[in-house]
């Protein structure tokens, strides 16, 4: 699970929403003295490292990673000092970094005209607002941030944040009970920002006549049979907040995109994909592109598959309108496409920034 949570960091990178991020960014900077921020379900600490990476923090952060299972929390302590070293931040541990309070300290001068760095991701993760090259940098700030971890159920923990963070999480829990939880623990006027919420979309490519009843029975286990979450949380977290009286910010799509690259780029189809047994764009070919998925992609497409497999192997056989032996072609058919680099994976999922309407303050 940790190498997933690991390698879907580009993927996640591509498909936040950057209106929805602006606005979070404004709530956290508008806000007097030092933030507190706490992630529930935050994996691996990579929106954090994303968060400090691309300069959206404000210069003073508490932020506290929670997540019940310790072996992403083990691997969250070796992950995000290393990722804020390549942000450019000195990290050093306060306490002995293998105790369960151990506090990581890290601290990064921010040089620009208006006190703050925009240098942000190149490439794909390319963001705007950056200063320009021959601006002179007149002030210098200083961000510190201050993070610790936790191995807890997110919802029985005790914290009074100015923020909670819930990415690719509430559609794995029961929306109504975690609510109520997550305002027990949001300062008064503090925000819930839930990028990466799970909207029911699930489609491949190429596309194959069993796609629509695969995707049905998916997310027939996400409602039906897993313990907790929903295929159309997205939808189900904007009508759930307005019900408890949550102003709702920012909202917008945060579709994953998965699709392999090409080498060759001189005209031929980027994705690499077969349009005939003969055309030049098949893997056959001899004049085919070489194709890739880019960083650790092809790994976050194997997980997704097999978690497929395991939630229809949950069903029973004889409520599925296709039989077992069609389930394994279909799923032989998706790994021979992805070993031949021409697997393509879409997911819907929505970005949520939220506050408590009785204390809503304008941005």
């Amino acid at each position: 699970m940790q190498t997933y949570l690991d390698a879907k960091r580009t993927v996640d990178d591509r498909a936040l929403n950057r209106r929805v991020l602006d606005r979070f960014e404004a709530a956290l900077t508008a806000r007097d003295g030092p933030v507190s921020i706490v992630e529930l379900g935050a994996g691996v600490g990579t929106m954090l490292v994303r968060l400090a990476a691309w300069d959206r923090l404000p210069e003073r952060v508490s932020y506290r990673l929670v997540d019940r299972d310790a072996a992403s929390i083990a691997r969250a302590r070796d992950l995000v000092p290393e990722g804020l070293e390549d942000a450019g931040y000195t990290v050093r541990w306060r306490d002995d970094r293998d105790t369960e309070s151990a506090t990581l300290v890290a601290t990064h001068e921010l040089a620009g005209d208006d006190g703050r760095e925009r240098d942000k991701p190149s490439g794909l993760l390319e963001e705007t607002g950056s200063v320009p090259a021959s601006a002179t940098a007149t002030t210098t700030t200083t961000t510190t941030l201050t993070i610790t971890f936790t191995v807890a159920d997110a919802f029985e923990i005790e914290a009074q944040a100015d923020a909670l963070v819930a990415a690719a999480f509430l559609d794995l829990v029961d929306l109504s009970a975690v609510l109520e939880s997550i305002e027990t623990l949001l300062e008064p006027d503090g925000v819930l920002y839930a990028p990466i919420t799970f909207d029911g979309g699930t489609g491949f490519v190429p596309i194959d006549p069993l796609d629509r009843d695969i995707e049905r029975w998916y997310h027939y286990h996400m409602d039906e049979v897993r313990d907790g979450g929903s295929s159309r949380a997205g939808r189900e977290l904007l009508t759930a907040l307005r019900r408890r009286d949550w102003e709702t910010l920012a909202a917008g799509g945060s579709n994953w995109v998965v699709r392999p690259a090409c080498e060759n780029h001189s005209g031929v189809d980027e994705a690499g994909s077969p349009n005939s047994p003969n055309s030049p764009n098949s893997p056959n070919s001899p004049d085919s592109p070489t194709t890739h998925y880019p960083a650790s992609e092809q790994l976050v497409l194997e997980h997704v598959l097999h978690t497929i497999d395991d939630a229809l192997a949950e069903i029973p056989a004889t409520r599925m309108p296709f039989s077992s032996a069609e389930q394994e072609q279909w799923l032989d058919q998706r790994r021979t496409a992805l070993e031949s680099g021409v697997l393509e994976f879409v997911a819907h999922n929505l970005d949520v920034l939220a506050r408590r309407k009785a204390v809503v303050r304008r941005l």
